[in-house]
């Protein structure tokens, strides 16, 4: 299956109690049913035991359904651990990988981060590696080249990685990164990851939320500059306000590249 063009990503972290993510879902679910194209090129990723009430209530749309975070582990005597094969057969089409969060807070490595890489392509799950400059004043594109090469050289030929290009000092801020240093930024990123992988997309995160995606189009000077899509963290609770950016990215989103 490739991936689709124009892509709109919500990542729910740990926001949503049981009640709230039906009550998403449902919204979303009503709103896609009356859009042309459905879900095509909508990705939602969630905790473990959401998954399958999204790939329930959302897959017939043609939502693809991920995870914030998959096991390094096959299948075997790991406990606690959720393994990429398992997660693949309840329907997981991506997993979050290398996100700022998990580095803080579990201590997540590149080298653990690169094991859950492969465990993901071996599973048929597609990668979305979290990459970005720590600081405003780091110049991203050494950053950068040094986050993909380790995540994503020598995987096998045809593997399918998105890239979510998210400068660490965006995330949670009151404001997305400015719309020309994304544009240049994604254009450098996509230099890298042509000489890296064959197979690619990239989106934008860190306090995406509504407009973003075209203010990005707006300052792009070519379809290089321009990402596939978005990736709404908190800018995605509000299910109306995730509908707006699937209209908003199919809209400015590059026909051809």
């Amino acid at each position: 299956m490739s991936i689709p063009q124009a892509l709109t990503g919500f990542s729910s972290k740990a926001y949503f109690s049981l009640d709230q993510a039906t009550a998403w879902i449902d919204t979303v679910a009503a709103g896609l049913a009356e859009r042309p194209g459905q879900g095509e090129g909508a990705y939602i990723c969630v905790p473990f035991p959401l998954v399958d009430r999204f790939v329930t209530a959302l897959g017939p749309l043609g939502v693809e359904i991920g995870v914030q975070d998959l096991s390094a582990h096959p299948l075997g005597a790991y406990t606690g651990e959720v393994p990429a094969e398992l997660l693949a057969a309840l329907g997981a089409r991506y997993t979050m990988v290398g996100h700022p969060e998990r580095r803080k807070y579990q201590g997540e490595t590149d080298e653990l981060v690169r094991a859950k890489i492969e465990a993901a392509v071996d599973a048929g799950i597609v990668p979305i590696l979290v990459c970005g400059e720590p600081t405003a004043d780091d110049d991203p594109v050494p950053v950068l080249t040094e986050q993909v090469e380790r995540a994503f050289g020598g995987l096998p030929e045809g593997a399918e990685v998105i890239a979510a290009y998210e400068p660490t000092w965006a995330i949670g801020a009151p404001q997305p990164a400015p719309p020309e240093h994304i544009a240049r930024t994604v254009e450098a990123l996509r230099g890298v990851l042509q000489n890296t992988v064959s197979e690619f997309r990239i989106v934008y995160g860190g306090s995406a939320v509504p407009g973003t995606y075209a203010d990005i189009a707006g300052a792009a000077t070519s379809a290089a500059q321009t990402p596939e899509g978005i990736f709404l963290g908190r800018g995605g609770l509000d299910a109306d306000r995730f509908l707006a950016s699937v209209d908003e990215v199919r809209a400015h989103a590059p026909a051809e590249r």
